[in-house]
């Protein structure tokens, strides 16, 4: 599938899920053309569906279909049942979906069937079960082209008309503008071997623009309320002026966070008086401590280098004599000890 394509489609869903409430998995309504169809082309059922459609699918069969594709089907000569068409995938790939219509549940025509579930009311056309509508011409559409093609070609158009295939080729039609005039229903056919995905029909483009519209006027009214709430507000505190003096998007500065900071120690006048005197205390301590590690650091320095020479000096010559005759007075007293 082509970007381009996809992208249309993945919008158009996207509209269908906004307006109409549609989820995935999404449930596909085939019909009998539709099977035949992709079996003729040889498509693959469930990835063909899931690429247009953009996301995951659940295909569903309904009795009455079923019954509609098993009725043209040549009888096994052993059972006395209806052969399985080769186009019909097993149950497991697409399940049955029960409709009872009448009271011994009998199939009916698979148009009306088909149309009656995606609208159960005839009153109120609504699509409750968010049904997504496949089908495809019917095989006799198909040879009616041929046949228009060979005639334009110049060949001879064969005599006689099937009135079996009128019938399939109306019906088909039938179905699918039924299921348009039914807002909120997509479809998706088949035609030359390519999977389309129709446009919004116009019932449902009525009720996707009245939706719009809708939210619309309450945006607006949700607004105007909020706006009327905030100056009866601020009218009512006296910060108008406040208000109008703040920048919108501007921050104060916020201060740091208590919790991390440390909290200060309360004191006393008894804890200030007693811590004074001790650091007093603490002061003369150390100065001690200072004055004892000098004396000790002198005395070892003194201990260690040599000892200089004094040398004296003489200021005059009396008091050198004076010095001399108590020297010599001292040395004589010191003799007369001794011999006595």
């Amino acid at each position: 599938m082509r970007a381009k394509r996809s992208k249309k489609y993945r919008k158009l869903m996207h509209q269908y899920e906004l307006t109409f409430g549609f989820r995935e998995p999404y449930q596909v309504l085939v019909d009998s053309n539709f099977l035949r169809a992709v079996h003729s082309f040889k498509m693959e059922l469930i990835p063909a569906l899931e690429r247009t459609l953009q996301g995951k699918v659940k295909p569903l069969l309904t009795k009455c279909s079923l019954a509609a594709v098993m009725a043209n089907q040549p009888l096994h000569p052993r059972t006395n049942n209806p052969m399985r068409p080769h186009f019909l995938p097993p149950p497991t790939e697409v399940p049955l979906r029960h409709c009872s219509h009448n009271e011994d549940s009998t199939p009916i025509d698979e148009v009306e069937c088909l149309l009656s579930l995606l609208s159960p009311t005839t009153d109120v056309k609504k699509n409750k079960e968010h049904y997504i509508l496949a089908t495809a011409d019917a095989p006799a559409a198909a040879e009616k082209e041929k046949e228009r093609a060979a005639v334009a070609a110049g060949r001879k158009r064969k005599r006689g008309t099937d009135d079996e295939a009128e019938t399939a080729i109306r019906k088909s039609r039938e179905l699918r503008h039924g299921a348009r005039a039914i807002p909120g229903v997509p479809i998706v056919y088949v035609k030359r071997s390519v999977m389309v995905l129709e446009p919004m029909s116009s019932p449902s483009e009525g009720i996707r623009e009245g939706v719009e519209q809708g939210k619309f006027r309450a945006g607006l009214s949700e607004e105007a309320r909020k706006k009327a709430e905030a100056k009866a507000a601020v009218a009512a505190s006296g910060e108008n002026k406040k208000g109008g003096d703040k920048k919108p998007g501007m921050k104060k500065a916020k201060g740091p966070n208590p919790l991390s900071m440390k909290k200060p120690k309360k004191r006393t006048a008894e804890d200030a008086g007693a811590s004074r005197p001790k650091r007093k205390e603490a002061n003369a301590g150390e100065a001690a401590e200072r004055n004892v590690e000098v004396a000790e650091g002198g005395a070892e320095g003194d201990a260690a280098a040599p000892k200089a020479k004094r040398r004296r000096r003489h200021h005059n010559k009396g008091a050198k004599q004076d010095g001399n005759d108590a020297g010599e007075s001292v040395a004589a007293a010191a003799g007369d000890a001794m011999e006595e």
